[in-house]
């Protein structure tokens, strides 16, 4: 072990000789000091759960070091120098020239060491040797790891500006005699040197260097240089609009005296400090092009040169363009773009409420050389650099299915699942109920292929044939459908997140499809051959057979991969009654098949059964109805043959001991007709209904309700009365004052039925009415002799 762990009063040695090697790395001597291994290229501390914990990357970059820790929890960083060790903490990194990334990657932690930051030894500003304690905390307590190295090989600018995370710093050349230069740096701390601070409103603010230092300023000389460094947001700082952004200055002057003479020099710095914002496709972020507090008085401007860079380092001009970033002059401003997902950044994905959501940060370095040009002719050169995390908010990657092949073609489901994120696994599909993915293997007829993207994301298309026994079909113009939910992964942290569609696809036949039936006690089955194709339409009436069609007349309809068998009830729409007696009666039910283009019927299939006769009221296509009714039921019992309709002379056509047959147009014996009407709305947890409807008829002894049993099934047929049809009645008799009424059931019927919705907004709620007339009749017993 390198050191040993602060606290209790231990002491710790910086550096251990025995451990100490060098090697050499890009025509750069690195004097390492681990008891890890040290990265010694890029491409070993790429993001992967490879990469072991604890492993510590250093690199001279552009006027800063660079190291990147690979640990699951934060390390903490000790500047080493000849005077000890020193713990870097936030404020003594703004103060003396260290940044702790905000940028930010999954399991790494960077740190940016200045050249002139505070524990660096400088040697002539041409090396700059680096010593660090890098602290981790492995799980089972704390691991120190000793690193150190030597930057070299920079060429200054007169004068040069940077704006990191957490501080300014600027660095300007000293243009007197280097001996003079170099005993004014060995008297940084004289009180003879004065910084000068100018506030908007005219008022200055002196202080000698300890008073700075007691601010939270740093001041230091070199040989050739001055440097003056300030936190963010200090006292002195005035935050000004510039071009609607928000620029932080510090205008100050360093004030010393060399030997006969009083010298001044400029040390104002100002940096940006808007944040970036997001399109859609790119971060963009927008500065001035020149900051005034960086511009002398009469001078003019001029620029030299702008470069663009990721993750910390400069790109030259081709490879920024490769990568997608742009900037744009717009009269005094520069817009920089970086496209989201550009390589350079950092993507992190995640799911929340079943969606996949994933933001995108980079770390911009946004450099601007310019000269200031005086009267003279002579120039100063600056060099601004600016660092800025830029980062999108969440987005959403909602997935999507598109079935590409929905007519004539290769007979099978052709889906392209697209908006698939490049960390996105395809783990599980599941179609109508069954699991046909499993572990990544297609199962049964499905296939699938994968889709790469230019931009990264993927998709796939998944292929299944229409006459796989999973796809489910209806007749009619031949519809498939799949009810498909696929489950996709994220890696490596597996989040999944769930995407479900209903894909149907349409084909035809060129011959018509088998069709044949059978009764059943409670009405018609049809079997219908399935084929893979189909130019036919199945349909009932005007109406095509469809599942809309089949639940709004309550059909039943199921199919396998070769028949699909359609059961009509006796009782629904669509039947014919003949031959109509008090013991049975017939029922044919037609499908007809038409032409899927022109809708012309080209065949049709019929059946004809008996039924026993029960209670019952039908309607026939002439407007004749037909009522069985058992009398005998009712209390007290009424004989069948003394029965009639409101007008006495319509007697029954038929009667026995305990039914009564009746056989009448809709326009007489009294029948009277009602309006009704029928209410449908939503409210916040689903539906209701409301069936207002009520007809009675008085007679000395009774009194009979007729009124809609809507959910109730008396006469063993469907209630389908929110689809204008056939519905259940239940019939009362009951005597005055009587508590306990006994109840009949009889079948109802709408026949010949207008319907027209009108839709209203009643208190904030959506109301849709429906109005109609219904035939209503009653019954009464004739007047004893």
């Amino acid at each position: 072990m390198v050191g040993w762990l602060v606290g209790g009063g231990v002491s710790r040695s910086p550096v251990d000789p025995d451990l100490n090697t060098e090697l050499s790395l890009q025509e750069e001597t690195w004097h390492l000091h681990y008891d890890t291994p040290v990265a010694q290229n890029l491409s070993d501390c790429r993001p992967t759960g490879a990469l072991s914990a604890g492993l510590v990357q250093l690199e001279c970059r552009d006027r800063y070091l660079w190291i990147r820790v690979a640990s699951a929890q934060m390390p903490h960083f000790e500047a080493v120098d000849d005077d000890g060790v020193h713990s870097i903490g936030e404020q003594l990194a703004s103060r003396c020239g260290y940044t702790i990334s905000a940028y930010q990657q999954d399991g790494f932690t960077v740190l940016r060491a200045s050249y002139y930051s505070c524990f660096t030894h400088n040697q002539n500003d041409e090396l700059f040797t680096f010593k660090f304690n890098v602290l981790i905390n492995n799980g089972g307590g704390l691991s120190s790891r000793f690193v150190s190295t030597v930057c070299s090989g920079i060429s200054w600018t007169h004068r040069e500006l940077t704006c990191e995370e957490d501080y300014m710093e600027v660095r300007t050349l000293v243009t007197t005699s280097g001996a003079a230069c170099e005993t004014a740096a060995q008297k940084t701390a004289n009180l003879s040197w004065q910084l000068i601070f100018l506030q908007r409103n005219g008022q200055t603010t002196s202080m000698s260097i300890p008073e700075a230092q007691q601010w939270g300023y740093s001041v230091m000389a070199t040989s050739q240089r001055v440097i003056l460094r300030s936190p963010l947001k200090q006292p002195h700082a005035e935050v000004t609009m510039v071009d609607d952004v928000p620029v932080e200055t510090i205008q100050v002057s360093l004030f010393f005296r060399q030997k006969l003479m009083l010298v001044m020099i400029d040390m104002s710095m100002a940096c940006a400090l808007n944040t970036g914002s997001f399109d859609g496709t790119r971060l963009l972020w927008n500065v001035p092009r020149f900051l005034p507090a960086l511009v002398g008085e009469g001078a003019g401007l001029k620029s030299q040169s702008f470069s663009l860079g990721l993750d910390g380092s400069l790109l030259d001009e081709a490879t920024a363009a490769s990568k997608g970033l742009s900037l744009v002059h717009q009269e005094g401003m520069i817009e920089i773009g970086v496209p989201f997902g550009s390589e350079g950044g950092f993507r992190k994905s995640l799911v929340l409420e079943n969606l996949y959501q994933e933001f995108y940060t980079v770390l911009l370095m946004y450099e601007h050389v310019f000269s200031l040009i005086f009267d003279d002719g002579h120039s100063i050169d600056t060099k601004h650099r600016t660092f800025k995390v830029l980062e999108t908010p969440l987005v959403c990657r909602q997935p999507f299915c598109l079935n590409r092949k929905e007519t004539i073609g290769d007979q099978e489901f052709t889906v392209y699942l697209g908006n698939i994120p490049a960390d996105v696994l395809l783990e599980e599909i599941w179609i109508n109920g069954q699991r046909l993915l499993i572990l990544g293997k297609p199962q049964r007829g499905l296939s699938i292929s994968p889709v790469v993207h230019a931009n990264g994301s993927q998709a796939y298309q998944l292929r299944l044939p229409f006459d796989d026994p999973v796809v489910q079909w209806t007749v009619s113009v031949v519809e498939y459908s799949i009810d498909l939910n696929v489950t996709l992964t994220i890696v490596p942290q597996r989040e999944s997140y769930y995407y479900q569609n209903v894909i149907t696809a349409r084909v035809f036949n060129e011959f018509p499809p088998e069709i044949t039936a059978q009764c059943y006690d409670g009405g018609i089955s049809f079997s219908i051959a399935r084929q893979s194709r189909s130019l036919w339409e199945v349909g009932v009436g005007h109406e095509p057979l469809t599942e809309q069609l089949v639940a709004q007349r309550g059909y039943r309809l199921h199919n396998d991969s070769i028949r699909t068998i359609l059961d009509i009830p006796v009782f629904s729409i669509g039947y014919t009654y003949e031959d109509i007696n008090l013991s049975n009666f017939y029922a044919t039910f037609k499908l007809l098949l038409r032409d899927s283009k022109t809708l012309e019927v080209q065949a049709s299939t019929s059946k004809r059964c008996l039924y026993r006769t029960q209670n019952m009221i039908v309607c026939s296509a002439d407007g004749t109805m037909t009522v069985v009714a058992t009398p005998t039921s009712t209390w007290p019992m009424v004989k069948p043959e003394r029965t009639s309709l409101l007008d006495p002379t319509c007697k029954p056509k038929q009667a026995d001991g305990s039914k009564v047959l009746f056989e009448f147009k809709v326009n007489s014996c009294g029948t009277r007709a009602t309006v009704w009407m029928f209410f449908k709305g939503e409210m916040d947890q689903g539906t209701f209904q409301l069936f207002l409807y009520q007809s009675d008829l008085k007679y000395p002894d009774f009194q009979i309700i007729l009124e809609s049993q809507l959910g109730k099934d008396c006469s063993g047929g469907v209630d389908t009365i929110n689809s204008y049809t056939c519905s259940s009645f239940g019939v009362s008799i009951m005597k005055r004052k009587m508590a306990k009424p006994k109840n009949i059931c009889a079948s109802g019927c709408l026949g010949q039925c207008q319907v027209q919705p009108l839709d209203l907004k009643i208190n904030g709620l959506n109301v849709r009415i429906f109005t109609g007339w219904r035939v209503v009749h009653g019954l009464r017993e004739r007047d004893s002799p």
